[in-house]
């Protein structure tokens, strides 16, 4: 039966069609997910001159314009998104002091985490975190003029110390992340042999080493690099590798989810963007020593059970699936 539309919309004497504003929230949250952030913000903005968006559509709003530096944006929808309580008060909180921070207003940052701190009100599993937020902005307001933590410079000079091990090491994750999505498109030469430390280190998280190698790989850097991830250790050459998503054994494994859920668009959509998702955090790795078929299935075993149905999960599989989807987490604590 061909999908009933419903009446065509206009705002400004521009015909907003039907499914088009859920569409652009649906592909912006699903940017956001495969960290393409900039894309992110193009399709929520464009979904918001249409409609007010949801809480969480404001949220992944708000994230996505802090990774690309649009602070001041970002401030303002955190504002937004306070004054309505959201659901995840702290969280967004959080990620205000943080944005707060970077446009260098530290006496608010002050005021405000002391205030949260005095009045009692932040839940015990957020305490030691908004302390720490408290501590580093007293820190890095003392030493403000020290480059060191400043922004990454714009006129294509890369400050190579913030790379250096030793202080690249101390950062947050997050902040990991973000330099290194900063330095897309740029000449890698200066940097080239921290990036290789940087994947070749035990202690940095596997999600910053995919960032740090996919940057390799779009410039096709020819050397060899020892890469660790999950108890698994190999040599690879960027300049040999195709991004995470293109590999033979991802398209095989998301041919087989829709083959077996084209009747299920739903379940099939949550399944094909935690394995893209996942090989992201898994690369260059394709599974390990995991067969196609094996992957397909667990997969949608686990995303059943994330839906409630009485599947079975378990084995180093299952284990490696909620290893990855704890990395997630941290990552946007």
């Amino acid at each position: 039966m061909r999908k009933k539309y419903g009446k065509l919309q206009k705002k400004e004497n521009i015909i907003v069609f039907p499914g088009m504003v859920d569409r652009l929230i649906s592909e912006g949250l699903k940017h956001a997910e495969d960290f393409q952030y900039d894309l992110a913000v193009d399709s929520i903005r464009q979904a918001l001159t249409y409609i007010e968006a949801d809480e969480q559509t404001l949220g992944v709003y708000a994230y996505s314009l802090y990774e690309i530096r649009e602070f001041a944006e970002a401030k303002t929808v955190c504002e937004e998104l306070l004054k309505l309580g959201p659901t995840y008060y702290f969280e967004t909180m959080e990620l205000y002091v943080t944005i707060l921070m970077e446009l260098r207003q530290f006496g608010e940052v002050k005021e405000i985490v002391e205030s949260l701190l005095d009045e009692g009100v932040v839940p015990v599993e957020k305490l030691d975190k908004f302390e720490q937020l408290l501590k580093l902005n007293e820190r890095v307001a003392k030493q403000k003029g020290d480059q060191i933590l400043e922004d990454v410079p714009h006129n294509n000079q890369i400050d190579v110390r913030l790379f250096q091990y030793d202080t690249f090491s101390r950062f947050p994750e997050d902040k990991q992340q973000q330099l290194l999505v900063e330095l897309d498109g740029e000449d890698l030469t200066s940097i080239e042999n921290e990036l290789v430390t940087i994947i070749e280190d035990d202690l940095i998280s596997p999600i910053t080493k995919s960032f740090a190698l996919l940057l390799m790989v779009h410039k096709g850097i020819n050397r060899k690099i020892s890469i660790e991830k999950f108890g698994y250790q190999t040599v690879i050459n960027p300049a040999e590798l195709v991004d995470p998503s293109q590999t033979s054994k991802v398209e095989s494994v998301l041919n087989m989810t829709e083959e077996e859920l084209i009747q299920n668009p739903t379940k099939l959509e949550m399944v094909q963007d935690l394995i893209i998702r996942h090989s992201f955090a898994t690369y260059p790795f394709e599974w390990f020593s995991f067969d196609e078929q094996e992957v397909a299935e667990a997969y949608i075993n686990y995303v059943g059970g994330m839906l409630g149905e009485e599947v079975t999960c378990e084995g180093k599989l299952y284990d490696l699936l909620v290893r990855i989807d704890v990395l997630f987490e941290l990552r946007s604590m």
